[in-house]
């Protein structure tokens, strides 16, 4: 796969994605940790030049978690973005992760409704939050927000979506006159080996990149890259396709499948988190170092 590349704005979201990078205190034996980049390309917005989108995400490496949500785009047709909701949410759950104790086990569900019972933004998206426990990768998940686990770079594992029928995704939300609404959270959790590579993100990134696709850009990458630059080609990809008028995208052949006609890829936001399996390395002691 080629890629041509082309001019693509990324805006910073600092406000509301973060990075922490603080050492474990479990020393006892060898042990499996993600190394993690993202890139994110919301959608121009012609209305809005400097719209930040309606994605929002955050990846902590204190804690072994991401997150990923989209905020749902019918809500423009009452004025309202979105996308504040979503970074609002996101920005709730790593507050949340950050306040844990050290030690204290990650709960996906019960932090994801914390966050969400303080979101006071008017909105609703989907979420997607995934932690590593052990060789363990748990996730809950409401909506159509997701990941993908590739082996010896062929996908090996898909987790499932979320939605009230095509197109409408179950959410989070904060309605007008309504306040919150009971919310049903998918939990799962999926055997990760070394070498394993996790792709997550929005619908704007699996609605526009087959699996096989992905498998492609990762057998064409030479050695084992960087996180970050994986997750650059992956959304460049992704991108690329979702203003093609003659590529087939998943979105459209799941329109065709419920009769809906659609051609080509699909505008959108899109957020890719890469999260490369590795094996921690040992501590090295002040004596060891000395010797």
């Amino acid at each position: 796969m080629i890629i041509k590349k082309r001019r693509i704005a990324v805006r910073s979201q600092s406000n509301f994605q973060a990075t922490v990078s603080v050492s474990d205190d479990d020393e006892s034996g060898e042990k499996l940790r993600m190394n993690m980049g993202t890139c994110y390309f919301p959608k121009d917005i012609e209305s809005n030049p400097e719209s930040l989108g309606q994605d929002a995400h955050f990846i902590c490496q204190e804690r072994q978690t991401f997150g990923v949500a989209d905020g749902v785009g019918g809500w423009a047709k009452k004025g309202i973005d979105s996308g504040i909701f979503a970074r609002e949410l996101m920005s709730n759950y790593l507050t949340s992760l950050r306040s844990l104790e050290p030690g204290r086990a990650v709960n996906l569900k019960k932090i994801l409704l914390k966050a969400h019972s303080k979101t006071a933004a008017i909105g609703s998206s989907t979420a997607c939050v995934v932690s590593l426990k052990g060789d363990h990768l748990c996730y809950a998940n409401v909506g159509d927000s997701g990941f993908m686990v590739f082996r010896g770079k062929r996908l090996v594992y898909r987790s499932p979506t979320q939605q009230n029928y095509f197109n409408c995704p179950f959410s989070l939300g904060n309605w007008v006159g309504e306040g919150k609404r009971p919310v049903s959270v998918f939990l799962g959790e999926f055997d990760v080996e070394q070498g394993d590579i996790v792709v997550a993100g929005s619908d704007g990134v699996f609605d526009n990149l087959f699996g096989s696709e992905i498998e492609e850009i990762l057998q064409e990458s030479e050695g084992r890259p960087w996180p970050q630059d994986l997750a650059w080609t992956i959304a460049t990809v992704a991108s690329m396709n979702s203003t093609s008028e003659e590529y087939d995208s998943p979105f459209a052949i799941a329109a065709e499948s419920e009769g809906i006609e659609h051609v080509g890829g699909k505008i959108d936001d899109i957020t890719v988190i890469v999260a490369m399996i590795e094996l921690e390395q040992p501590r090295v002691s002040q004596e060891e170092e000395e010797e």
